[in-house]
């Protein structure tokens, strides 16, 4: 039976390229993939397209508590299932345009309840699966292993740490060893696969106090699991009890040790991002805030300091995520990224996705994210404004 539009208003704004495409199909899809990058490249305030990668929020728990993650840093955080008829409707609506979806960004993904038949939708759709996991379940036999791997686009392995003791000490719950163990196995498993057939197997290391020391140590690692790329990200102080780990106070030292990691990946060949080095280095101690002096009586009040200029205009990486991208949280809530805090632009519940999409929030968002007026946590984007100390000026902590 031919797949037809949950929300048949969308047939009115589709251009030509679409309308005469099998709705769904893959020449569809490909269609809708095309007028995205158009979109997101003249930054159009109206989205011609869907979005053709979608991620969901299919569950906010997790068998780990790192020290750093606002899980375990907030005890009030909620431990939460996607409900089943948000999940319905995001189905019938976005599956039938999208390429790709990715479970949980906030949660271990492999704790998904109902994966086996989220992996059949996936397969119905025509659609590709994306993960971000911490490895400790990955290779545990189950019914849907099996079809987990043949889903697969991209897996993406969170460790911070090439040694048992630095890992164990970030990723409380989880035991070094046996991560190690699961991911040569299924690096053994991917290349039993046909080569087309593989997914992409990434990883992402949170350079730290403890950890920037092993980045070029686990740069070997991966060269040996055949890994295809490493993100590095600063670790983002977001609460009092990581000021201790954060590299801004020892610039130098993990500017070394950054050359060094990108002199391993050259010499072995693999493929990483890593943020650009500090340009300076401060005091190394880390500051401890002290009351301010008492104004002299009679004193004029001191001039606030100018902030330095914000560069305006598109970054060297562009955001794809307002016009390409989409998460949904267990609720239904619509979030258009991935960064802390970002608020939601509409909810599931009570509208049509297609609604939210070209809304006014998503159309001010677009119009502005490449200006020198942002809105919202665009300002401190960690995609857009790279470097640590210029997105420093605005708040976003490192």
């Amino acid at each position: 039976m031919p797949l037809v539009p949950a929300d048949p208003r969308v047939l009115e704004s589709w251009p030509a390229e679409l309308a005469a495409l099998p709705f769904g199909s893959p020449e569809f899809k490909a269609a809708n993939a095309r007028l995205a990058a158009e979109d997101e490249a003249r930054c159009s305030p109206f989205a011609r397209a869907m979005p053709t990668w979608i991620n969901l929020t299919s569950t906010t728990v997790c068998n780990l508590k790192c020290f750093m993650c606002n899980q375990f840093l907030d005890p009030n955080s909620p431990k939460e299932m996607m409900d089943e008829d948000v999940y319905d409707k995001i189905v019938r609506e976005l599956y039938p345009y999208a390429k790709t979806m990715q479970l949980s960004a906030f949660g271990e993904p492999l704790m998904t309840p109902r994966m086996e038949q989220k992996l059949d939708d996936l397969d119905r759709y025509g659609m590709k699966l994306e993960m971000v996991t911490n490895a400790t379940l990955m290779m545990k036999e189950s019914k849907f292993r099996e079809k987990l791997l043949r889903c697969l686009e991209l897996v993406t392995f969170s460790m911070d740490g090439a040694t048992r003791e630095t890992y164990n000490s970030v990723r409380t719950g989880a035991e070094f060893d046996e991560v190690v163990h699961n991911i040569t196995r299924f690096a053994d498993k991917r290349l039993e696969l046909p080569k087309a057939q593989r997914p992409r197997m990434n990883f992402n290391y949170i350079l730290m106090k403890r950890t920037v020391k092993e980045a070029p140590k686990f740069v070997e690692m991966v060269h040996k699991w055949g890994g295809d790329q490493i993100i590095f990200n600063h670790l983002v102080t977001f609460h009092p009890s990581l000021t201790g780990e954060s590299l801004n106070y020892m610039r130098q030292e993990a500017n070394e040790w950054q050359d060094r990691t990108r002199e391993v990946a050259k010499a072995l060949g693999v493929n990483i991002s890593i943020p650009p080095n500090f340009s300076e280095a401060p005091n190394e101690e880390v500051p401890v805030a002290a009351a301010p002096a008492p104004a002299a009586v009679g004193a004029a009040e001191p001039m606030p300091a100018k902030k330095p200029a914000r560069p305006c205009g598109p970054p060297p990486i562009k955001c794809w995520f307002l016009w390409q991208r989409v998460y949904f949280s267990p609720f239904g809530d619509i979030v258009p990224c991935c960064l802390a805090g970002m608020p939601h632009f509409g909810h599931m519940r009570d509208k049509s996705f297609y609604d939210v999409w070209n809304g006014p929030t998503y159309q001010d968002y677009r119009k502005h994210v490449f200006t020198d007026r942002p809105l919202g946590k665009c300002k401190t984007c960690y995609l857009i404004w790279q470097n640590a100390e210029l997105a420093g000026v605005e708040g976003f902590e490192y």
